[in-house]
């Protein structure tokens, strides 16, 4: 069997399953596995009442409740008995924290499946097991993600122009438009080569320097509050993919002052804006939102980001997560 199966545990400990040096640990996977495919899919359909057949609405996918045993091996004593290895087994899940489930093929490399006990495992105390040679251990698991993630796809753009400045009512460089910026190109191969919509991360980075006043020209410095102190700014990338209006809708962040390095993830259901300083910088976005995901199959294409405040060197960051439905194929 050329496909691996591995089982990372919530204290870091690893098990090869099947494939290659399976068994290494004493534990094995067991036959009638249910539940690693495809997810589970409930479509909804409307069925009026003057009308033949029915129309379709929706559909979301649920939940993976996987049911599958592992046989669990005694060949000698000490760790290499039943007791030490089931032992070893069991501690590697919890109900409350996520296990990762990797699958790895030659076709589609390695993707991992989160999951967690759904029930506590069984074994059969018909006999003794410790008198056993091998015993299995038949295990409920559930999904709460149901998607198999594959490596993540990281680009990095550098700035290379001095965009720093020092607000100053007399300069007028309050305003977004006159401050000094730079507009960077990052070209990407595959947004997204999955069957799945992804939501992209940014990171960018804040100020390099601290508050040091706010210049009033003949009437001198004085200290202001935060948001008068250097900071950077970015406007991003949030394409629509699906909606001529908004192809090239790009959103402006908040200022970020010294501290607020920024990761910016523009899934819905996850906290946007994220400061190294735990800063609540979403407070400061006006309600302005990131509103588009990048729709299965997605090719290439050039993003342009535009940045003020920002040291020569400094790097921007984009992540593109890959959710797939299957552990592989689809590609």
């Amino acid at each position: 069997m050329d496909t691996v199966v591995e089982l990372e545990g919530v204290n870091g400990e690893r098990f090869t399953l099947a494939g290659p040096n399976e068994g290494a640990e004493g534990v094995y996977l067991g036959t009638g596995v249910t539940g690693l495919y495809d997810p589970p899919v409930k479509v909804i359909y409307e069925e009026p009442g003057n009308y033949p057949g029915a129309r379709y609405l929706n559909h979301r996918i649920l939940r993976r409740d996987i049911v599958f045993g592992v046989e669990i091996l005694k060949d000698g004593p000490g760790s290499k008995s039943w007791i030490s290895r089931d032992s070893a087994w069991r501690k590697a899940w919890a109900f409350d924290r996520d296990c990762k489930l990797w699958v790895t093929t030659q076709e589609s490399g390695p993707r991992y499946l989160k999951c967690r006990l759904g029930e506590s495992p069984d074994i059969s105390l018909f006999t003794d097991p410790k008198l056993n040679t091998i015993n299995r251990a038949d295990m409920t698991v559930i999904a709460g993600d149901p998607f198999w993630y594959g490596n993540e796809a990281i680009h990095t753009v550098r700035t290379k122009k001095d965009t720093r400045f020092q607000p100053s009512a007399l300069a007028g460089n309050l305003k977004w438009e006159a401050q000094p910026k730079e507009t960077l190109k990052l070209s990407v191969g595959a947004l997204n080569p999955t069957d799945q919509y992804i939501f992209p991360i940014w990171t960018v980075p804040a100020a390099t320097e601290e508050l040091k006043g706010y210049d009033l020209g003949i009437l001198g410095t004085i200290n202001f509050p935060w948001d008068k102190a250097p900071f950077t700014q970015f406007v991003l990338p949030d394409y629509s993919y699906e909606d001529p209006a908004q192809a090239n809708r790009r959103v402006r962040t908040p200022e970020l002052i010294f501290g607020e390095d920024c990761v910016i993830n523009t899934d819905p259901r996850e906290d946007t804006y994220m400061a190294a300083n735990d800063a609540p910088v979403w407070a400061r976005t006006n309600g302005v939102r990131f509103r588009n995901a990048i729709p299965p199959y997605t090719g290439a294409r050039e993003l342009e980001i535009t940045v003020s405040g920002c040291a020569p060197g400094q790097v921007i960051e984009l992540v593109l997560p890959r959710p797939w439905t299957r552990p592989w194929g689809l590609e």
